[in-house]
């Protein structure tokens, strides 16, 4: 009886070690697998981290991706007349040729169908404060020239561009046509360009 009951035991004692090795043998295999979890993580957060550093900041473009240039040119024209309020006209003038740069990019664009005579009325409007910049300087003949531009590239001549366009040929003191003579220019057919009027107000004096 004695030899059996030591047998049990020995067996209860071997189920008993059996059952503590597997369960160690488990244990330590979570915790193979959580290490190994924690180094994917680990890794997963280095990758992360780097693609944040090398990343590119996001270039948002219009629909068409093409720049607004008659928006950049209003703007330039607005920062113009605030420069002329305050008296500065080398700044007002270096507006202006800007405005007119980014006037004369309409034509490359594919977008936009411009003309010549819609691409020279922009441009000549813009002269109306080029000749007022000159005038300021007593550069009258050539603030004449930016009047007649802008007076004859016009749809139609207003009273208010009548009175400059004599009040600007008064000051340039010409030789040879009278006002009435140059409204006559103004008012005739087609459009003018500015190194046309330039090379006949030259002519005149």
């Amino acid at each position: 009886m004695t030899d059996f009951l030591d047998v049990l035991i020995v067996l209860l004692v071997l189920i008993w070690l059996w059952t503590r090795f597997k369960k160690y043998k488990a244990d330590k295999q979570d915790d193979h697998q959580h290490e190994h979890n924690n180094k994917q993580d680990e890794a997963l957060a280095v990758v992360v981290v780097k693609e944040d550093l090398n990343s590119k900041p996001i270039v948002v473009e219009d629909v068409d991706g093409e720049v607004d240039y008659l928006q950049l040119a209003a703007e330039k024209g607005r920062e113009a007349k605030l420069a002329m309020r305050e008296k500065n006209n080398v700044e007002a003038w270096e507006l202006i040729q800007q405005q007119k740069h980014f006037y004369s990019q309409l034509t490359d664009q594919q977008s936009i169908s411009i003309s010549i005579t819609e691409m020279i009325g922009l441009d000549s409007n813009v002269s109306k404060d080029l000749a007022n910049i000159l005038r300021l300087e007593k550069k009258h003949k050539d603030a004449l020239v930016h009047i007649i531009y802008w007076v004859a590239n016009s749809k139609s001549v207003t009273k208010d561009q009548e009175s400059k366009l004599r009040a600007y040929f008064n000051r340039a003191k010409l030789t040879g046509p009278t006002v009435d003579d140059v409204m006559d220019y103004c008012l005739a057919a087609g459009i003018k360009e500015f190194h046309v009027i330039q090379n006949d107000v030259d002519s005149w004096v």
